[in-house]
């Protein structure tokens, strides 16, 4: 017996052993094999940050772990993350581990997000499997190491997003957390499934029909996996207050499943009108649940036939509330006579079927009674609208009737006359005798306060209705400081609203004072990032579907840093872009006209093209108020005085204000005659190399300055500066973004520095703005200041060889040798004594008394040289003298 429990003990601890090695035996196969089966059959970028393998959660079964895993799309979808999901696991049977196939049964995921998108022109980021043409269907199921015996689905705290661009519809499901179970491997199961999902938003054109409410399923589906039909055996789902349940069944259709054939209905026996009031977001609050209501409502809903590309099933959608109303019980009013009628059906095939009617639809609000309703019939092909709406809203009622938040204030009167019918096609053929529209609807003395944003004041907006047009008579506003009134007319508005087609306008606009950067982030206004790199907010986006001309006179505006007054011109929005045409403004201590265009009509990728004329503006301001100078002319920090200036240039808009200006390219020139340069670190270095103090502060009058901008560098071209008293620099160069300075050229000196020898400095200056790097051409001075010696050395020193023939030629010849001995000895002599003041002049800066010795020794060669050259000319005249000589003897 001893010895039987000694065998058992034995062979339990070698099964405990392997159940604990095994996990790490296998857990780099499976990892390897997982991984291999992603690259070989995904289109896609799978990425695993850890595995685990456990033996004892499961067993029999083992549960494979993944951490932080990740599958995102290529190509096109490069940007999309398809599944993210924090943690996962699979519960794997263990026998299989030691074969080829792995068997999963159960599929867990926590916290994971699944994004899928359909993008306008059919494709889809989910399609990510890979396809090969010459494969069969059996090679395909059999390629896979892994078989799905499924018996259970759990998740945990899941997101999911469909989003469908060909249809303009998106799905968002946020925390969703539940489980469905039943043999998905049989070819006939019963699932059954628990959901629970805290925020539901649906939307379609960009209406949310559902936004943001809660969801709960709990139901029981028959399916037939053979036929792919799915049928509720029992169902109970809850949205906010709604409850309803399901009956019917649908089946998916085609090679690919694509087709969808319906025949389900919606039951909600029981609705009241409070369960039909939770679906409205602003209302289903915390204290919702203590709001007392009263009155009628139904819902039926039904949808019937087969979906197959665009060939739609018939459905039918009724809301009905009768005789209702709704009071909050801390507040001492109540909105009464709620009534409403929806009815939205279509027979099926083209949604061009659907009709919308909104047959009734009206409340009282503190003895204000409104009403409306709406129909739209062939809304795809020519919608044909009906609409009408009448009343009055006292919005100081509001306060009365529905609980604000803490800290907002709100008045203020509407009123509404309107009617509308007509199709879209006579608005479009401009056959504005079909068209009916008439009525106004006007806010007076509204107010809106709130805590997190300044008070809104509108005195008086109007809309007058007519077939042809929209009249706006008046509008004016008030955010804050910031005041602005406008009038004019908008054609098309019918069409714009139903269609998404273009809106056009003329509007005359003004305001005493508007400031930019209490509407947009600091980021992109400037005004307080202090990190050039880091991402702006996103650029304003102009719709492409407005056409406005607009006239503005704007007495004020205040932009980033920029103080800007009395801006008048005329401005266009069209196709998404908005150009401005003669705009005048004075700023930054001057005037300024602009031309030119803000174009976002690729929304992805924003450009400006600007024409900027400047006049007599500051140096100074423009320092301050700029942030591009800042960055390519820090000069302009130590430059008093004004300027104007011709710049035109382009760029597209990058992410941070260095991309932006990276990518700009242009052109101009700046004038100024005007103007006080101190404190530069070039010209200080300058003058010190050249021991001198006048270059450390200089008034140049008259400077023009041609430059280019491009590839983050502006590029002068060679300009002038006049520094006094004869003195001139002559440079051509570079500064870059990052205030690197690249610049040669000459000074010449002026006159008080300057001798008879040396007069022009070449220089090069490099380094950046605020450490440069001064140099001098040596070799080029010591040329220049020799050639200057020698000529003037040699200038007129030509006695006695011109000589006419007598008897005392023989005298002259003698003469001629002797002057021409002493004046090539007073050569060398002057060259060594200028040679020696140089030296002398350049006291102790190195740079100076290199340069000085080397010129010197120069200056003392060439007298040499030229000293030769006089004696070879007097020896020439000699001969030819005696030549005549003999000549005459003959």
């Amino acid at each position: 017996m001893k010895k039987v429990l000694t065998i058992i003990g034995v062979v339990l601890i070698v099964i405990i052993i392997a159940m604990i090695s095994i996990p790490f035996l296998f857990k780099d196969k499976i990892k390897t094999a997982v991984l291999n089966v992603a690259n070989e059959q995904l289109n896609a970028k799978v990425d695993i940050k850890d595995f685990g393998l456990n033996l004892f959660s499961n067993f029999p079964n083992a549960t494979l772990s993944l951490e932080d895993a990740s599958i995102t799309g290529i190509g096109d979808f490069e940007k999309d993350t398809l599944v993210q999901a924090k943690s996962g696991s699979v519960t794997i049977d263990l026998m299989s581990l030691f074969g080829s196939n792995y068997n999963i049964s159960r599929i867990n995921l926590d916290r994971a997000s699944v994004y899928a998108k359909v993008l306008a022109d059919g494709r889809t980021n989910y399609d990510i499997m890979k396809t090969d043409s010459t494969a069969t269907d059996t090679e395909t199921e059999n390629s896979t190491p892994f078989n799905l015996n499924l018996k259970k689905i759990t998740v945990n705290d899941c997101n999911i997003v469909y989003q469908n661009d060909s249809t303009k519809m998106k799905l968002v499901l946020n925390k969703w957390s539940g489980e469905i179970s039943g043999d998905f491997s049989a070819s006939e199961t019963t699932i059954k499934t628990t959901s629970e999902i805290s925020e539901i938003s649906f939307y379609m054109d960009g209406i949310p029909y559902l936004n943001k409410v809660k969801g709960n399923a709990d139901a029981t589906i028959n399916a037939n996996f053979d036929n792919m039909k799915f049928t509720f055996d029992k169902s109970e789902i809850r949205i906010n207050e709604l409850k309803a349940s399901i009956d019917g069944w649908f089946t998916m259709q085609g090679k690919n499943y694509e087709d969808m054939d319906f025949d389900l209905k919606l039951n909600a026996p029981d609705t009241q009108f409070k369960d039909i009031l939770s679906l409205v977001p602003a209302m289903y609050t915390a204290d919702f649940k203590d709001v007392k209501t009263s009155g009628t409502a139904t819902l039926d809903a039904y949808i019937k036939g087969l979906w197959q590309g665009e060939n739609y099933p018939a459905f039918d959608v009724k809301i009905g509330v009768n005789n209702a109303m709704f009071q909050y019980p801390s507040l001492p009013k109540s909105v009464n006579d709620i009534n409403l009628a929806v009815d939205i059906n279509s027979k099926g095939g083209s949604l061009d079927n659907m009709i919308i009617d909104i047959s009734k639809f009206s409340f009282n609000l503190g003895g204000n009674p409104f009403s409306g309703n709406l129909n739209i019939t062939t809304p795809m092909s020519d919608p044909n609208l009906k609409a009408h709406a009448n009343g009055t809203i006292n919005l100081g009622m509001i306060k009365e009737v529905y609980p604000l938040e803490k800290g907002t204030e709100l008045n203020g009167i509407i009123t509404a006359n309107i009617n509308l019918a007509t199709r879209m096609s006579a608005i479009e053929k401009e056959q504005y005798e079909n068209v009916s529209a008439t009525g106004k609807l006007e806010l007076n003395n509204m107010a809106y306060k709130a805590t997190d944003m300044p008070e809104v004041l509108i005195n008086n907006a109007s809309l007058e209705f007519t077939p042809r047009y929209v009249n706006l008579p008046s509008l004016e506003v008030k955010i804050g400081k910031n005041d602005i009134s406008a009038n004019g007319r908008l054609e098309n508005f019918i069409a714009y609203a139903l269609k998404d087609q273009t809106l056009k306008g003329q509007l005359n606009i003004k305001s005493n004072y508007l400031n930019a950067n209490d509407f947009i982030s600091s980021e992109t206004s400037g005004t307080a990032a202090t990190d050039t790199t880091s991402a702006t907010s996103e650029d304003i986006i102009i719709p492409k579907n407005i056409d406005f001309t607009l006239s503005a006179v704007l007495n004020q505006i205040v932009y980033g840093k920029m103080n800007i007054t009395n801006m008048v011109g005329n401005m266009t929005v069209r196709n998404g872009i908005l150009t401005l045409n003669n705009v005048s403004a004075n700023a930054l201590g001057g005037s300024a006209k602009v031309n030119g265009s803000y174009n976002t009509s690729d929304p992805k990728t924003p450009k400006v093209d600007f024409d900027i004329a400047l006049s007599k503006v500051s140096f100074a301001e423009t320092f301050k108020s700029v942030e591009s100078i800042q960055k390519f002319a820090p000069i302009f920090e130590s430059l008093v005085g004004t300027y104007s200036m011709n710049l035109k240039f382009n760029t597209s808009l990058g992410q941070s204000i260095m991309q932006t200006l990276a990518s700009l390219t242009g052109s101009g020139a700046l004038q100024t005659s005007d103007v006080k340069v101190e404190n530069v670190a070039a010209l200080t270095a300058l003058s010190s190399a050249l021991k001198t103090d006048a270059l450390k502060s200089i008034s140049p009058k008259d400077l023009n300055l041609p430059f280019n901008i491009d590839n983050g560098q502006i590029i002068t071209k060679p300009f002038n500066i006049n520094i006094g008293n004869g003195g001139m620099m002559k440079l051509e160069g570079s500064t870059g973004l990052d205030q690197s300075i690249n610049y040669k050229g000459t000074v010449t000196l002026p006159k008080s520095l300057a001798n008879n020898y040396i007069n022009n400095v070449p220089i090069t200056i490099g380094g950046t703005f605020s450490s440069p790097k001064i140099g001098v051409d040596t070799k080029a001075l010591v040329t220049d200041a020799a050639s200057s010696i020698v000529s003037g050395l040699l200038g007129g020193k030509s006695d006695g060889t011109g000589a006419s023939l007598s008897e005392e030629k023989a005298k002259q010849i003698e003469k001629i040798r002797t002057e021409a001995d002493n004046a090539a000895k007073k050569l060398v002599e002057e060259a060594q004594k200028q040679s020696d003041n140089l030296v002398a002049k350049a006291g102790s800066n190195a740079l100076a008394k290199a340069a000085a010795k080397g010129a010197g020794k120069k200056l003392v060669d060439e007298a040499e040289k030229q000293g030769q050259n006089l004696r070879n000319k007097a020896e020439e005249q000699i001969k030819k003298i005696e030549g005549e000589t003999a000549a005459t003897t003959e």
